[in-house]
């Protein structure tokens, strides 16, 4: 029939993209591949806020750009340092900011997430201490995990 020669075997499909990828990223004459292209995932302003005095938990922010060709999903975070990692998002409620768990964060090719104060934000719970940076890694839903270094950043002001 006529359209059974455009049903490709999705595993033989991949391969083919995966060559005439290999093939177009190429391009130019450098033989060093290591700067050729951006990250499939690029993680940046990653940071961590210092702990207040008494207190086990604290909160980090970044953005995340997805430069693959399609939507990738983050479903969460885990750290050697903290006991637990929550997506947390801040929402208005009844004119007061509440803050409330978020389950995954969805990022279109070419876009970005931004994780930020006010907003999308990682909280960690009980957190001994944090050194200069803290190793935090992201998990998608598709299995990838991509673990990033977050500088640790002291609250501004103190107190609360």
């Amino acid at each position: 029939s006529a359209h059974s020669a455009s049903r490709l075997p999705a595993g033989r499909f991949i391969l083919m993209l995966g060559v005439f990828l290999a093939f177009t990223a190429c391009g130019g004459a450098t033989t060093d591949t290591s700067t050729a292209a951006a990250p499939l995932l690029e993680v940046s302003n990653a940071k961590v806020r210092g702990l207040l005095p008494d207190r086990n938990m604290t909160a980090a922010y970044f953005t995340l750009k997805n430069n693959r060709p399609a939507a990738i999903t983050l479903n969460g975070a885990k750290s050697a340092s903290a006991g637990k990692v929550e997506m947390h998002t801040v929402e208005m409620v009844a004119e007061q900011m509440r803050m409330r768990p978020l389950t995954e964060v969805l990022i279109e090719s070419g876009q970005s997430a931004m994780f930020v104060s006010g907003g999308h934000h990682l909280m960690l719970f009980d957190v001994a201490d944090i050194q200069a940076t803290m190793a935090i890694t992201l998990q998608f839903t598709d299995g990838t995990e991509l673990p990033v270094k977050f500088s640790k950043v002291d609250i501004a002001g103190g107190g609360h």
